[in-house]
């Protein structure tokens, strides 16, 4: 019989919390803090890298504690893991084409609506590309919700939302990072355990969303015409075959630029705009933070090499933690082709986000504050950063192979 690590009782590990000690890698932006505030005294605000923090007004403060029961990373539980993992992808290829990976978050949502779940929340682009989590009604409008969205999403009041239509007895599915689920869990305590479906994204970090714009204006100033439309790991014909590694952007004037080498997914990548708390992240691991994990299947192919084929087409990694993950795998048989595995075959050298944080590149600090405060040109700092990483990563990897010969640890 299965075990799910969500049954399992869960071993409390005690972080501290920003909102005491100030470190700003404490701190994931979810807002349970600012949300569950019965005073209205903690407010988020932005600081020099575009990153939203809690600021409180202690003039108003009753301390009554609730900003630190709430705080995901002031409290985080590790989960048991367990040995659950299924891939798989949408039986509707339009589906699949459309979507960054194998559309297992467009079947989770079509399934939900079914058993009559009729708000959606999830992060989307606003008329500015900002991007804001949303409650698509009856998933009315699932484009909005769908594909990767590589910038830190703005979470609002969207708690308070939530909390309000399960009090309604509405039924909602929620998608996030791990550390917003977790976050959410937190701000509802047992509210809705029924009526409310958690999805969590395997997450490689959240950059900064001022960095985001500042590359946009400068596309959109080099081409003469705003950029209205961005798509990453947007699925073309490169050679003849069918990849997932183009961005796209669509401007005003009709015209598209697409690449594979596009210089933001490339800083992204790396991680040279990500949140201070990414660095730290606790919610590195397949144990994950709500009903169900899903993400890119990356290195699949390693262990089914029959997959290869696939690869490009967009294959999900499914992870079920609790029984109610379990009957949703059951239902998605209808829609999705799907195979349980093994959990090695997720910890591979591709799933660096199942495993451990990113790496903080030595130049994130400097690449932010000359990019946003001193106003250089993003392009050419993205340059010069990932040419610093590929230096790095050349010397460390050059230092890792004399030390194994002359039988050192591995740094």
């Amino acid at each position: 019989m299965d075990t799910y690590p969500g049954n399992i009782k869960r071993k409390v590990v005690f972080r501290n919390m920003y909102l005491n000690s100030l470190v700003e890698s404490e701190c994931c932006g979810c807002t349970a803090c600012e949300q569950i505030c019965p005073r209205n005294c903690i407010q988020m605000r932005k600081n020099e890298e575009g990153f939203l923090y809690p600021v409180v007004n202690n003039d108003k403060c009753i301390k009554c504690g609730l900003c630190e029961k709430v705080c995901p990373f002031g409290n985080y539980q590790k989960r048991e893991q367990g040995d659950i993992r299924y891939y798989g992808w949408h039986k509707d290829e339009n589906e699949r084409s459309l979507s960054t990976s194998g559309a297992a978050f467009i079947a989770i949502s079509e399934m939900c609506k079914k058993k009559g779940f009729t708000h959606f929340y999830g992060a989307a682009y606003d008329s500015n590309l900002c991007v804001k989590h949303i409650d698509t009604f009856e998933f009315e409008n699932p484009e909005m919700l769908r594909g990767s969205k590589y910038t830190q999403s703005d979470i609002g009041d969207t708690y308070s939302a939530v909390k309000q239509n399960l009090k309604k007895g509405e039924k909602v599915l929620f998608s996030g990072t791990p550390c917003q689920v977790d976050g959410l869990k937190r701000y509802l305590g047992k509210l809705g355990d029924e009526n409310l479906f958690l999805v969590a994204l395997v997450c490689h970090g959240v950059s900064s969303p001022e960095a985001f714009a500042k590359y946009l204006q400068e596309v959109g100033r080099d081409n003469n015409s705003e950029v209205i439309g961005i798509r990453f790991r947007d699925k073309k014909i490169e050679k003849g075959h069918l990849s997932h590694r183009f961005t796209t952007l669509s401007l005003k004037n009709g015209q598209e630029i697409s690449s594979t080498d596009n210089i933001y997914t490339t800083a992204f990548g790396i991680g040279v705009m990500d949140r201070e708390s990414c660095y730290h992240c606790p919610y590195t691991s397949p144990s994950g933070a709500g009903d169900i994990t899903i993400g890119d299947f990356w290195g699949i192919e390693i262990e089914k090499p029959e997959l290869s084929s696939e690869i490009s087409k967009g294959i999900s990694l499914i992870i079920p933690h609790n029984e109610k993950a379990a009957n949703m795998i059951t239902d998605l048989e209808e829609i999705m082709v799907l195979e349980k595995v093994p959990l090695r075959f997720a910890l591979n050298n591709r799933q660096q986000q199942l495993q451990r944080p990113i790496d903080r590149p030595m130049m994130r600090s400097s690449f932010l504050k000359r990019i946003l405060i001193k106003q250089k040109k993003f392009k050419k700092e993205a340059q010069s950063a990932i040419l610093i990483w590929k230096i790095e990563g050349y010397k460390k990897r050059l230092v890792n192979k004399v030390n194994k010969i002359i039988g050192r640890k591995r740094i």
